[in-house]
């Protein structure tokens, strides 16, 4: 599911989504406003499908941060 700046408004409110539906934000609803959620399948072990996911995580190295965290 692909955000509203390319397709007209669609998603999930959040009360909706199960724990394997992808938490992305896909509108920008004000104050007042109804959120809506892609609600596409989760990439394993992330809140996000696999393009969010690509989105969320662009330029981070998971290897890097691990060892970081480890030494």
């Amino acid at each position: 599911m692909l955000d509203n700046l390319n397709r007209p408004q669609a998603g999930f409110p959040l009360a909706d989504l199960s724990r394997h539906q992808c938490k992305w934000p896909v509108n920008r609803a004000q104050a007042g406003e109804l959120h809506l959620f892609c609600g596409d399948a989760v990439q394993s072990g992330h809140p996000y499908c696999n393009e969010h996911c690509r989105r969320a995580y662009a330029g981070w190295n998971v290897d890097k941060a691990s060892s970081k965290k480890a030494g």
